[in-house]
């Protein structure tokens, strides 16, 4: 097993949003406020004149046009640390197999298709057996957390490969993209590719609609079976 390492801390990029985001905020309500300020009413005249009705106000169909317009306007580019959080499960959110049943310990991998970051096919089934295996789910390639994550086993993989057992990496990247996470960080194993989350269901690491829990399972050498499942870990507790 690869060793254990502290959780890193909060990215700047991320407190740096946060600061944004509360700033943005203050300012919003502030502009509102103003807008919804009554306008000061002028003083009476002394001579003697017949009320009429105030109008009606006018501010409503341009807070109507500012709105629309606002709209309209281009969403910024996303941070790659804010898409990761997307793409990553809630921790207490529900796992979805689409009717297919989660493995349990005990089982074999199923016979399931993939891809590798080479675009080469993988036959699921056969991946455990003489040698064991340690796969390791990710939600999104090329993302801090999933960047600390991966390193964790490529730091870790000769003492892993010393006991007998393969790495992979899964997610549901394509394989242009897992090449060039794999190519930029030195990965020295294989990424298996899952857009359909096939695999992923039946780990039980899946939640709609597109999500994917941290996680890792271990298939044991030569019976090829599920001795360990840890799903919604953080970066470094592999």
């Amino acid at each position: 097993m690869p060793p254990k390492s502290s959780t890193a801390a909060p990215t700047s990029a991320a407190r740096r949003s946060t600061r944004l985001t509360a700033t943005a905020t203050a300012s919003s309500d502030k502009k509102r406020a103003a807008e919804d300020k009554p306008a000061s009413l002028p003083s009476p005249k002394k001579t003697k004149t017949v009320s009429k009705s105030a109008p009606p106000p006018k501010s409503a169909e341009p807070k109507s046009k500012t709105k629309t317009q606002s709209k309209a306007k281009a969403k910024p580019a996303v941070p790659a640390a804010v898409a990761e959080e997307v793409a990553e499960a809630p921790k207490d959110a529900e796992p979805e197999t689409d009717g297919e049943e989660t493995l349990q310990l005990g089982d074999k991998l199923p016979k399931i298709s993939l891809r590798d970051n080479e675009g080469t096919e993988v036959d699921v089934a056969g991946l455990a057996g003489a040698k064991g295996v340690v796969i390791f789910l990710y939600p999104k390639a090329d993302t801090p957390g999933c960047t600390t994550q991966a390193c964790g086993f490529r730091d870790a993989f000769d003492d892993i490969a010393a006991l007998g057992y393969d790495v992979y990496g899964l997610s549901r990247d394509e394989p242009k993209a897992q090449q060039r996470w794999k190519e930029k960080k030195g990965l020295n194993y294989r990424l298996l590719c899952d857009p359909e989350s096939k695999l992923i269901k039946r780990l039980g690491a899946f939640v709609p609609p597109k999500n994917t829990k941290r996680s890792h399972f271990i298939f044991e050498k030569g019976s090829g079976k599920l001795v360990e499942a840890k799903l919604g870990v953080k970066p470094a507790d592999e």
